[in-house]
């Protein structure tokens, strides 16, 4: 106990993992060359219901180089994903933000995906999160038709008068 008579709360290694596994968000964790080093549960989860194998291993895939040949391959989303995280790995920027659609078969989907630099004295690592936004961006687009029909209405009584 400390001085207050409060329990001191100790990380191990097992509680990390834990709450590294507990997160709702995808995470991966990527080295200075963009190198997956590790996934959480969510990463890999996302990753079977999407149709990859249980045992497929993210760890040693280059994310960055995935997103940088998919960028050259004429997909926006992924040439600025791979632009925000070589950003942060060249230490231009502390973190970086985006949003992008990423519909499937089952419906529309969009993730917010975050990239950071890991703080420490430890060599330099990159954590990537995406978390889902769907439902946020279809409230977001209802706002939007429910305005758009009210406006309409708002003009159509104007001319009335």
């Amino acid at each position: 106990m400390n001085t207050n008579g409060n329990r001191q709360f100790e990380f191990s290694g097992e509680l990390l993992r834990s709450i590294f596994n507990s997160v709702s968000a995808h995470i991966a964790i990527l080295d200075e060359s963009g190198f997956i080093l590790e996934t959480n549960q969510a990463w890999k989860d996302f990753s079977v219901s999407n149709g990859l194998p249980v045992s497929f291993n993210f760890n040693r895939m280059n994310y960055l180089g995935i997103c940088e040949a998919a960028g050259d391959d004429g997909i926006m989303d992924a040439a600025a994903v791979a632009s925000g995280i070589r950003q942060v790995i060249n230490r231009e920027v502390d973190e970086f933000l985006y949003d992008y659609p990423c519909h499937s078969p089952q419906g529309p989907r969009w993730f917010y995906m975050r990239a950071l630099l890991m703080s420490g004295d430890g060599p330099l690592r990159v954590i990537v999160s995406h978390e889902d936004i769907t439902q946020l961006k279809l409230a977001q687009e209802s706002l939007k038709k429910n305005q758009q029909q009210l406006e309409e209405r708002n003009q159509s009584l104007n001319e009335l008068n």
